[in-house]
């Protein structure tokens, strides 16, 4: 997951510098486009950067294995599609190389985030980090919920929050949901949900 960020900072933000040279030598509308397209390749650069420096500053991290929902596994696919094929019309004109790369990065990003491939939570000795580095320390929470679903093949579905608000809301694949309750009980949550 470090590897993926690191990796992802260095490669959007060199885009992003490319974008900006590709947009001087364009004009109007196009010109335009790029310095907009080279503002998101900084945008998912501070992303991931900011993703990094909170794994780094995790401790005792543990990968809690987890699946989005068929909607959210469409809705990636669909925009990677769009990207890739954008991507590839865009390279095969060879006019705006760094437009190109830049949606082909951004669908190989989306892959590894969207689609789960890099993993979406870990659990850590002062709580939660997810994909994008939002630390949800366990003083944040008061309760959880540990649900075995229905889905084919069974995944546990976590909930937990404070007072009536959600926090956390994911699918974990092959959990010791029994590992993850002590750890959440020692830290002082609740094992029961809030009802309504």
């Amino acid at each position: 997951m470090i590897a993926f960020h690191a990796l992802a900072l260095v490669a959007f933000l060199g885009d992003a510098v490319w974008l900006v040279r590709e947009s001087r030598a364009l004009g109007g509308r196009q010109a335009a486009l790029e310095l907009a397209v080279a503002v998101a390749a900084g945008g998912v650069a501070l992303l991931s950067l900011v993703a990094l420096v909170s794994l780094l500053r995790a401790r005792a991290v543990v990968v809690l294995a987890s699946r989005a929902s068929s909607e959210t596994y469409l809705q990636v696919m669909g925009v990677m599609a769009v990207l890739l094929l954008f991507g590839v019309q865009v390279l095969s004109t060879g006019t705006r190389p760094a437009l190109g790369a830049f949606c082909l990065m951004l669908s190989a990003w989306l892959m590894g985030v969207g689609l789960h491939l890099v993993p979406a939570l870990l659990l850590s000795s002062e709580g939660f980090v997810d994909q994008l580095g939002k630390r949800t320390r366990f003083s944040e929470l008061e309760w959880f919920e540990l649900r075995r679903t229905q889905d084919t093949p069974p995944r546990t579905l976590l909930r937990a929050g404070r007072g009536d608000q959600l926090h956390i809301h994911t699918r974990l694949v092959d959990l010791d949901a029994e590992a993850l309750r002590k750890v959440l009980v020692r830290a002082g949550l609740s094992a029961k949900a809030p009802r309504g």
